[in-house]
């Protein structure tokens, strides 16, 4: 029986910078993804590297990134839920 993933590692990182450059506060992005502004900050410092598979969708989603890979702390994963 196959595993499923219930948590994506985000390269954190990167989410700061594609939001920085996209102009959104980071209130703005928590608001949209339905979580709140410290745990998002924590996403973007490393300190919460493992998000769920809603909260991942919902930064490709508000942030307008069409490939998911660009937020992943490790892009070439075999499993990714998307």
């Amino acid at each position: 029986m196959a595993s499923t993933r219930t948590t994506i590692t985000v390269h954190g990182p990167a989410l700061r910078e594609l939001r920085v450059r996209a102009g959104m506060p980071i209130q703005d992005l928590a608001e949209a993804c339905g979580v709140k502004r410290p745990h998002l900050t924590k996403v973007e410092l490393g300190r919460n590297r493992k998000v769920s598979p809603r909260l991942f969708n919902a930064l490709l989603d508000a942030l307008g990134i069409k490939d998911r890979r660009v937020l992943m702390a490790d892009p070439y994963a075999e499993d990714v839920a998307a």
